[in-house]
């Protein structure tokens, strides 16, 4: 290729995203757990009620939609995988409804109970605009028979039985269907087939869910398990706290992984199949409703360890879909073209989410290689990005699916330069790169060469400039040595940082 000459390259990462997805797609999940139906009446207020200090509204339309553990039923359904769910409704018409609206959206409904003593739990939302005015709760908490646990246990063992990837969800809102033998029997069931199982905890007492892969309390809940792990603990950071959090979360619940949910702050990942702490933020295009957000993510971490994603994919699509929900109005779903639009609109923007640390470069990496991706690493200083930069990493990405860049940090790149550099900080270097699309992961490494980082990532093929012999390339040995190959790409004439800092200097 001439060194002048831009070479065309497809958007591996996000290609590699769709592939994820449609694995998801072919995936089934059994939840099970306490189930809603949602109402909704939605009108315009103009005036207040003589009888009362109240608005009143004028209904101009309403729906029905699943909630609850049956949300993360609905979700799992309009992404396009099976669903089966079990839980209890009522011999009522909020029951004959329900059942409506699951045979609608396709969810296999042989693991729901009909209780003669236990209406179906309705929560109805009166909403004028965007604004809910009220809220009406009609429910039973009494605990599930034990006829009941052995109905829902047996749809469970149908299930397990099947080939496919599957994944078990526990769906807990404290109405009384999940309760601590029915818990311990469908988990021990699950591990001993090596079925993924993702909880959604209500009670404090974490220990009923243990055995659980993943354990996904919100912040408030999370708090309440410090609290009463460490009373009067106290945190100089937020950072502090999450971390402190998750860790005992982890330490009470018996759980292999905790995803914790931090509202506006994101979401983070710690546990036996993450290589650090996982933290991705969220991003909602525009936040109208946050209820069911966290459904959905109960719903995509299910699905992607459903088909071995990663914990850390798992986690990141799970947060883009739930801020995909916060998005909308009311209990909601997501397709996967949603899914996909928010994930390739994230990608093409400046994204620091793409600069991550050694261990979770490792992990991630690891994935690519599962996943037959070819991983392409290069590094540098990158301290004035220009012309030939851009037009080398284009090219570099077009060796692979997958291009990771080491960046030299502050105190390494002054070590290789000298004092006065570098002129922009690895922060501001790194936040630059994360903004082209030919770059899917930047990694700080702060020695004088990428050694450790090349031995963490084992690229397929490590890149650098025609300006380095072959025999002084760091890390070349040792990726020929796992079967890898070493590149060299033509430099653009006249473009560098030290010739920009040169002429800049030059009087006027």
């Amino acid at each position: 290729m001439a060194a002048d000459t831009p070479k065309t390259y497809q958007a591996g990462f996000v290609n590699m995203v769709a592939d994820h997805v449609l694995k998801m797609q072919n995936s089934s999940i059994f939840v099970v757990g306490d189930v809603i139906l949602d109402l909704y009446i939605s009108g315009k207020v103009s005036r207040i009620s003589p009888e009362a200090p109240v608005p009143v509204v004028v209904e101009q339309s309403r729906r029905a939609v699943l909630g609850g553990a049956a949300n993360v039923s609905a979700n799992v359904s309009a992404f396009g995988a099976k669903s089966y769910l079990a839980g209890r409704i009522g011999i009522d018409a909020d029951g004959d409804e329900f059942l409506s609206i699951c045979k609608n959206l396709g969810i296999n409904t042989n693991g729901l109970v009909r209780s003669p003593n236990c209406p179906t739990t309705r929560k109805l939302r009166v909403l004028a605009g965007y604004q809910q005015v009220v809220r009406i709760d009609h429910e039973a908490t009494a605990l599930l028979s034990s006829g009941d646990e052995e109905k829902i246990l047996a749809e469970f063992a149908n299930f397990a039985a099947q080939k496919g990837a599957k994944s078990l969800v526990i769906s807990d809102y404290g109405k009384g269907v999940l309760t601590p033998p029915l818990l311990a029997k469908l988990i021990g069931m699950a591990n001993d087939h090596k079925i993924p199982v993702v909880t959604d905890p209500k009670s404090l007492d974490l220990k009923r869910y243990a055995g659980s892969t993943v354990i996904k309390p919100n912040l408030s809940e999370g708090r309440e398990v410090l609290r009463a792990q460490k009373p009067g603990a106290h945190f100089d950071t937020p950072a502090q706290e999450f971390d402190a959090i998750a860790d005992a979360v982890l330490a009470t619940s018996g759980a292999r992984n905790v995803v914790l949910s931090l509202s506006e702050s994101g979401v983070m990942g710690r546990g036996a199949d993450a290589k650090g702490t996982i933290k991705f933020k969220t991003r909602a295009l525009q936040v109208a409703d946050v209820s069911g957000a966290g459904d959905s993510m109960i719903a995509f971490l299910a699905m992607g360890l459903a088909t071995s994603l990663s914990l850390s994919r798992s986690v990141q699509l799970a947060n883009i879909a739930a801020g995909v929900v916060c998005g909308k109005l009311g209990t909601a779903t997501v397709t996967s073209a949603e899914l996909l639009s928010a994930f390739s609109q994230r990608e093409s923007s400046i994204h620091p989410e793409k600069v991550v640390s050694r261990d979770e470069i490792a992990q991630v990496a690891a994935e690519f290689r599962r996943e037959g991706k070819k991983v392409v690493f290069t590094n540098g200083c990158f301290d004035l990005l220009h012309a030939g930069h851009v037009m080398y990493l284009q090219e570099a990405r077009s060796l692979g699916d997958v291009l990771i860049l080491g960046l030299n940090a502050d105190e390494s790149v002054r070590k290789l330069k000298g004092p006065s550099r570098p002129i922009q900080t690895q922060d501001d270097r790194a936040f630059i790169l994360a903004g082209l699309s030919c770059i899917d992961y930047v990694v700080v490494f702060p020695e004088e060469t990428p050694l450790n980082l090349i031995n963490a990532v084992r690229p397929h093929v490590l890149v650098k400039g025609n300006d380095w012999a072959p025999e002084k390339i760091v890390g070349a040995k040792e990726t020929e040595s796992w079967g890898g190959e070493v590149k060299t790409i033509p430099l653009l004439d006249g473009r560098s940082t030290t010739n920009l800092v040169n002429r800049s200097k030059m009087p006027q």
